[in-house]
Parts: C-alpha cells; sequence; structure tokens
C-alpha cells in the first residue's frame, strides 16, 4: 500500500519531468522527429508567429523605402543592414537581442515611443520597428516554435494586437513641430491611394487576436478587454 501511494504522489512529477526533458531534446533534433513533441496547436502556433514575423519584415523594408531620410542618419547603413540586426539570418537559431546603444538601450514600447519623440534625431524607423518587433517577441515569450508543455499568455496576445492599433494611430496622426508626420506610410501615387501598409497592420493585428484566442481556448482562461477611445490610445503592457 505504501509502495501504491508514493507512486501516486510521485507519479505526475515525475511525468512532466520525463516531458521537459523530451521537448528539450526535440530542439536539437531533425525537424520531422522535433514534430513528434508538438500538437496541433502548437503548429498552429508556429505558423501564426512565422507569419508575423515575414510581415514585420515586410513592414521594415516599406517604411525604409517610404523614409529613406532616416536610414541616411547612420553613415553606409542599408536596409539589409537592419534587416540583419533586427532579425537575424534566416537560418539563425536563436533571435538577436534588440536592445541597441543608438536607441539608448531602448526597446519594445519604450523605444515606440522614441520613434515620435522630436528631440530623437537617430533613425526613426528603426526604433519604431525595433521597438514593434520587440513587443510582439514578448507575447510570445521570445520563442520561434512551440511544443507540448510551452505556454502562452494569452492576455499579452490580445494586448499586443491593441498596441498595433495604437502604433498605427500615432504614425497616421503624430506630428512634429513643423506640423509634418514623424514618419511617412500611406501616399498618393498617380492618383492612386497606396493603402498597402493598412493591409499590413491588419493581417498583423488579426494574427494576435487569433493567436489570443486559440490560447484562451487551449487554457480555458479569459481575456480582459479594453474599450478604447482616440484620446484614450495608450500603449497596453505586455504581462
Amino acid at each position: 500500500m505504501a509502495v501504491s501511494v508514493l507512486f501516486r504522489v510521485w507519479r505526475r512529477p515525475f511525468l512532466v519531468l520525463c516531458c521537459a526533458f523530451f521537448i528539450v531534446a526535440c530542439e536539437s533534433m531533425p525537424k520531422p522527429m522535433r514534430n513528434l513533441g508538438k500538437t496541433d496547436v502548437d503548429f498552429v502556433m508556429d505558423v501564426h508567429v512565422k507569419e508575423q514575423k515575414e510581415l514585420l519584415m515586410e513592414l521594415t523594408r516599406k517604411m525604409y523605402v517610404r523614409n529613406p531620410d532616416q536610414l541616411k542618419k547612420l553613415d553606409d547603413m542599408t536596409i539589409e543592414d537592419r534587416m540583419l540586426q533586427m532579425f537575424g539570418r534566416h537560418d539563425d537559431i536563436e533571435l538577436p537581442s534588440l536592445v541597441f546603444e543608438e536607441l539608448g538601450g531602448k526597446t519594445g514600447i519604450e523605444a515606440i515611443l522614441l520613434s515620435f519623440d522630436e528631440s530623437f534625431q537617430g533613425d526613426r524607423v528603426f526604433a519604431a520597428m525595433v521597438g514593434l518587433t520587440e513587443m510582439l517577441r514578448r507575447s510570445y515569450n521570445h520563442q520561434q516554435e512551440f511544443f507540448i508543455l510551452d505556454s502562452l499568455d494569452e492576455q499579452a496576445l490580445y494586448n499586443s494586437a491593441r498596441n498595433i492599433e495604437v502604433f498605427v494611430w500615432r504614425l497616421y496622426q503624430r506630428k512634429n513641430s513643423q506640423d509634418e508626420l514623424f514618419l511617412l506610410t500611406n501616399h498618393v501615387t498617380d492618383g492612386e491611394f497606396d493603402t498597402s501598409f493598412d493591409r499590413i497592420f491588419a493581417k498583423m493585428t488579426m494574427i494576435q487576436d487569433m493567436m489570443a484566442l486559440i490560447v484562451a481556448d487551449k487554457t480555458n482562461r479569459s481575456i480582459t478587454k479594453v474599450a478604447q477611445g482616440v484620446a484614450q490610445f495608450v500603449f497596453l503592457p505586455i504581462p
């Protein structure tokens, strides 16, 4: 009887420990073998995170094309250099750190705010994209791939979706003392209005909202939703 009781007490921690070792081992396995440590939800999360990264890269390129003066603030800097700093190489396992001396060590929401600070003389596109990218990475626990024991915070995902909307509003509304937008986005070309930025932002927001719903359903937890008017457009914390 004593042996039976001890087995029941230790069985769950033992199984959890075994699963943890299995997941760690999965990360160094070839992809077909790693997939054994995934649920259907994990596969869905992997796809969403990959798509979000592609959208961030596309947005970064477009922002620099639309604001070429920002890239010129550093000698010999190219779009590819900036992309490498933020996203690393395609085959990199680890994500690059998004803390940079030229931004005063600010990242996440603080870096986004820096891009709209009139006293800031640096590359505003870099500050904005470093901040946006880091904010979204935090909502994913800085992970690029997910396994059985991994868990995300549905509130962080929801808040990050709202923060994208706040970021977009600031892009379109915030101006300097010369009544000029800090960063340019949508514009009219040959009489046609370019809304490609809007489409990217809409996709990014949709991905975060979808991830929040998936995680909330998986964990059986609820999301605290926030009602915001334009006058209340402030960035929400990422738990």
